[in-house]
């Protein structure tokens, strides 16, 4: 989405064109709320949740203060920290860390995520390229991709570990 923002000023003036903020973070959303509850469905619950509230209240939302996924994820962040403190789950010191490492800002600058993209590309073999693209992009699980590449459970995971170590040595 070109400009974002203007969207937006959109959407307040009535458009109808809030599918279109939906579609470009609703997978990543989901993954975030996921970090943080540790739970698939509950993280899409919240990320629905968080969409409906960032909708009902756009008219607050401030361009000169965040990004909208920032102010978008921020708003996930509290719904999910909800769902923990309703469901009286207790934290460990794990849950603490990834915690902190999914309230971070996740987007990526447009040159870092170039970067990555062409990292991903260039992974041998090419099934590393669809099983990264389909759990990170996709939001898939590894059980659906599994099932999408026609091999087991254990040779996705096996892809998806060697694609990352492979992402590493090209992204240090």
């Amino acid at each position: 989405m070109k400009n974002e923002e203007q969207t937006i000023k959109e959407i307040i003036a009535g458009a109808d064109r809030y599918a279109e903020l939906v579609e470009r973070y609703h997978v990543g959303l989901i993954i975030h709320c996921e970090r943080i509850v540790k739970d698939r469905h509950d993280a899409e619950d919240i990320a629905q949740e968080a969409f409906v509230k960032a909708y009902l209240q756009l008219k607050t939302y401030d361009s000169d203060k965040s990004r909208f996924s920032t102010w978008l994820y921020k708003i996930a962040t509290n719904l999910a920290l909800d769902h923990l403190r309703k469901n009286r789950r207790t934290m460990t010191v794990e849950d603490v860390e990834s915690l902190a490492e999914a309230t971070m800002p996740t987007y990526m600058e447009d040159e870092e995520r170039a970067e990555m993209r062409r990292a991903v590309e260039s992974l041998v073999p090419p099934e590393y390229q669809r099983v990264i693209e389909a759990y990170y992009w996709d939001g898939k699980s590894y059980q659906e991709i599994a099932e999408a590449e026609g091999v087991p459970l254990n040779t996705t995971r096996t892809w998806i570990r060697r694609a990352k170590l492979q992402l590493k040595e090209k992204m240090s």
